[in-house]
């Protein structure tokens, strides 16, 4: 093969390598670790580096491990419509943008309910990992009622938290023992890129 040839083909690669990183690498953040085990469980927030190739708003996994010796039964919200939809209301993001202000993110729906309402019971066994999308879109600041907030470029941190409670006696349920208390992640930092 002429060098020439040789040349344009590896200037095409690592210009594919190059479109590759920039493209897949939009939102940076800082290492993957967990935050404290309070009663026998962590909670991690993490980007979701499959979700955020070419996204305005950056997409996150939110993660619980349980790291006791035992089982544990957390309730993390509420489902509808027997099951079909699951919100997980008990988990909430605590954002703080570049300019150093915070807000409390909650889940925009489920907005009415008009039926049936259930706990969104999870089994989580000894060394098991439960593992969520968390979509900055589905969320908003009600304190602010911002209710399209979007990150503003520069760089941000995000922290999630589950406060854990029984679910209701007069529900038709086996009512078991439920990890009950506060959880929090770790404090993700990541860089909103500019448009």
């Amino acid at each position: 093969m002429p060098n020439i040839v040789r040349h344009a083909l590896w200037v095409v690669l690592l210009a594919g390598f190059a479109f590759l990183d920039v493209s897949s690498v939009a939102w940076k953040a800082s290492a993957r670790t967990w935050g404290d085990v309070v009663s026998g469980l962590q909670m991690r927030i993490n980007l979701d580096q499959a979700k955020n190739v070419q996204v305005k708003t950056p997409k996150f996994r939110v993660e619980l491990r349980n790291a006791e010796e035992s089982d544990l039964t957390l309730n993390l919200g509420i489902m509808l419509d027997n099951g079909r939809k699951q919100y997980p209301t008990a988990i909430f993001l605590n954002l703080t943008d570049t300019q150093g202000k915070s807000r409390r993110l909650d889940l925009i729906e489920p907005a009415d309910v008009a039926g049936r309402l259930d706990p969104f019971v999870l089994s989580l066994p000894v060394g098991a990992t439960f593992s969520m999308p968390v979509d900055l879109d589905k969320y908003f600041a009600p304190s602010s009622e911002e209710y399209d907030y979007k990150p503003t470029p520069g760089t941000d941190s995000l922290e999630a938290q589950f406060t854990g409670k029984g679910v209701p006696r007069d529900m038709d349920l086996l009512l078991g023992h439920y990890w009950e208390g506060t959880v929090k992640s770790n404090r993700l930092r990541f860089d909103v890129p500019k448009k």
